[in-house]
């Protein structure tokens, strides 16, 4: 088959299937941009292959295989990286309901704020976006677990296992506690 012949099947092929391979990278990738590099990435080695000589029975199967490899391959080889906090000013990304109270915070000579958003930074992201949200959006464990698409139980053991490591790692007295819902300082 000559190159023009691999083009024009490749290109009925494509848009035969495009709308479909598209909406599941969508609903698959995190973002925007991401979702169309691995459309691109997916029809380009599906190109490749028919380049090659390969005869395909089922494009629109083949085509889907190589969404979720190529899925897999980005999620799955940049897990320590998406598991890591990177970002340098966390209150750039997520709205603070009480501004006064983050002021008065700041002010105060206690030292708890930064050691609490340096253990969050070390922290994977999983358990940084409950305790975000929890107590940086104010959500309940149930509309956190909805957000991040999570059993509320799996989300509270995730905040308390955070608030536990919290406890031991940052040392406050009373006055400056960051974590209370009772009389009680977490």
């Amino acid at each position: 088959m000559s190159k023009k012949d691999v083009t024009l099947q490749f290109q009925k092929i494509y848009d035969d299937t495009y709308d479909y391979i598209y909406r599941y990278i969508m609903s698959k990738a995190d973002t925007r941009e991401n979702a169309e590099d691995l459309i691109q990435n997916v029809y380009l080695t599906f190109y490749r292959k028919m380049l090659s000589g390969a005869t395909v029975l089922n494009p629109k199967h083949y085509l889907l295989r190589i969404a979720k490899n190529d899925l897999s391959d980005h999620y799955g080889s940049d897990a320590v990286r998406r598991n890591k906090i990177t970002v340098e000013n966390i209150d750039d990304h997520y709205d603070i309901p009480d501004d006064d109270a983050l002021t008065a915070l700041e002010k105060t000579e206690c030292t708890a704020y930064e050691e609490v958003m340096a253990v969050l930074k070390r922290s994977d992201i999983t358990a940084f976006n409950i305790f975000m949200l929890h107590f940086g959006q104010g959500l309940t464990l149930r509309e956190t677990a909805s957000v991040l698409d999570m059993e509320e139980s799996t989300v509270k053991t995730k905040m308390y296992r955070m608030l536990k490591k919290l406890k031991k790692t940052v040392k406050e007295d009373r006055s400056h506690a960051l974590f209370r819902r009772s009389s009680k300082v977490l």
